[in-house]
């Protein structure tokens, strides 16, 4: 039976934790309860009886609570780069915002390389996996400037790293808060540094994001589904071929059965899609149950595989890389 390639480019770190680790974190930390059993902690990190989708974020608060000091965003990189290893990726891209990971006292170039440093030792203990970090700059508020400092530290500290772990940078979380292109400046100054970025768009109801987004020039775009909502936003998508960073099973969370998802519409129209988990944990996945689900939903493995090819080419990998991971995923293919 044919197979694809497994390659995830759209992974959060603090989403896809060890549970069971983190629960043992928060009672170590004070986080939760020192009497909380696993079952308490269990039902907090799977409410879903959120007002809104942006109260429904605060759940990353918790686990990036437990991602305060070098040890633990060493150790938590560490386990996600082992159990990848396991599912059988070949590649993949983490991601995470290191301006989230400061209440301890570390510094967001610290908080980066305790990452990268995790990352690099599940590496050279397991070199059939590449991994590659991507630190991501913050919607926070109603306006950028909220956080404008520590969005130009992540754009300038990317500019460090490139090359050495670090693959590139992203814009994450609500994207609803503010006009979308008040972050247009931040990838201005990325492009000039010669920084690659991909931008979450489109995952949150508003499909002129993915326009708004493509005007800052990105490599990709997160997610973008909703670029089917309008016929001029989706022939855009089609005509530039942007790599979509397609996270099935995470909005299908959101009461969208996975018949409805518009990822089968974007395939058939000749969008340029990648398949993904976004977060692992909080989605209760793994990218071999993303294409499960897409093969029972009737996506051909020939396209899957092709997906799986999309995702090496857009990958922030170098070239010499690419052609290793290609090459690979082609023998694993045949």
């Amino acid at each position: 039976m044919k197979q694809t390639a497994l390659v995830d480019l759209h992974l959060h770190l603090d989403g896809s934790l060890d549970l069971r680790w983190a629960y043992q974190r928060s009672k170590d930390l004070g986080i939760i309860a020192e009497d909380a059993t696993y079952e308490d902690y269990y039902k907090i990190v799977f409410e879903t009886k959120y007002k809104n989708r942006e109260d429904g974020f605060q759940k990353f608060a918790l686990m990036c609570d437990v991602l305060q000091s070098r040890e633990d965003l060493f150790s938590a990189t560490y386990d996600l780069v082992q159990r990848l290893n396991e599912q059988g990726l070949i590649y993949a891209e983490i991601r995470f915002a290191s301006q989230q990971h400061t209440l301890g006292g570390l510094s967001q170039k610290e908080a980066l390389e305790a990452v990268i440093a995790g990352a690099k030792r599940a590496m050279e203990e397991l070199p059939e996996i590449h991994v590659g970090i991507i630190d991501a700059l913050m919607h926070k508020g109603n306006s950028a400037s909220v956080n404008h400092e520590e969005n130009l530290l992540t754009v300038m500290n990317a500019k460090e790293f490139l090359g050495n772990g670090l693959v590139g940078i992203d814009l994450a979380g609500y994207e609803n808060n503010c006009d979308f292109r008040e972050y247009a400046p931040y990838f201005k100054k990325a492009e000039e540094l010669g920084i690659p970025y991909t931008i979450h768009a489109g995952e949150m109801g508003i499909g002129e994001h993915v326009l708004q987004a493509l005007e800052m020039h990105p490599q990709r775009i997160g997610h973008g589904i909703d670029c089917v909502q309008k016929e001029e936003i989706l022939s855009e998508v089609i005509k530039t071929q942007i790599p979509l960073e397609i996270c099935l099973t995470s909005n299908c969370r959101h009461k969208l059965p996975y018949m409805q998802h518009p990822i089968r519409e974007l395939l058939k129209k000749g969008a340029c899609v990648t398949v993904n988990t976004d977060n692992m944990t909080f989605s209760r996945t793994s990218l071999a149950n993303e294409h499960d689900q897409l093969r029972l939903m009737g996506v051909p493995e020939e396209v899957l595989q092709q997906c799986t090819r999309n995702a090496i080419l857009a990958s922030f990998a170098s070239e010499e890389l690419k052609e290793e991971l290609l090459d690979r995923a082609e023998r694993i293919m045949e």
